[in-house]
């Protein structure tokens, strides 16, 4: 029996998708992914794969055209990996990257160039007001995509 790699998804264009949907993208150097975010009335893409250098908080991007061919993650979920003893209680100063747990929903912050953060509910892949730093948090989280025969993990955040 050979084993290929196999890619989840579908390629479509990327203003197809919809607010809180997951894609594969090509990057600068290798394949990036992304959700799809609205901040300000604005489509944008949170990179789930990129941090920034200086503090660790994921990437926003605005700059992709709507038009870029991508590879849709349908069905694409978010969550923590690892044991239950690694999710974090209590008010700390906003984890970068984390995966913030609360009201049956997750949310992720990002920074966008300007050094603006902002928290972003997964599911519907808007903005929230909610300060994050109050939720429980899990800084080892992962992206799944459901597939015929199980579930594939795309992508397993660790800690910056």
């Amino acid at each position: 029996m050979t084993m290929e790699p196999r890619l989840p998804g579908r390629t479509t264009r990327l203003d197809q998708l919809g607010p809180g949907s997951c894609y594969l993208i090509a990057g600068p150097d290798g394949p990036d992914l992304a959700l799809v975010v609205l901040r300000d009335g604005r489509r944008e893409a949170l990179l789930l794969n990129r941090r920034h250098e200086a503090d660790g908080h994921l990437r926003i991007v605005s700059e992709i055209a709507p038009d870029t061919d991508v590879l849709a993650l349908r069905g694409a979920f978010l969550a923590p990996s690892g044991a239950l003893a690694n999710i974090a209680f209590g008010h700390a100063a906003l984890a970068p990257a984390a995966l913030h747990l609360g009201d049956g929903r997750a949310y992720l912050c990002g920074c966008d160039r300007d050094g603006r953060l902002a928290a972003f509910d997964v599911g519907s892949g808007r903005v929230s007001a909610m300060d994050p730093g109050d939720l429980p948090r899990a800084s080892r989280w992962r992206v799944m995509v459901p597939e015929g025969n199980g579930v594939v993990t795309v992508y397993a955040a660790e800690p910056a």
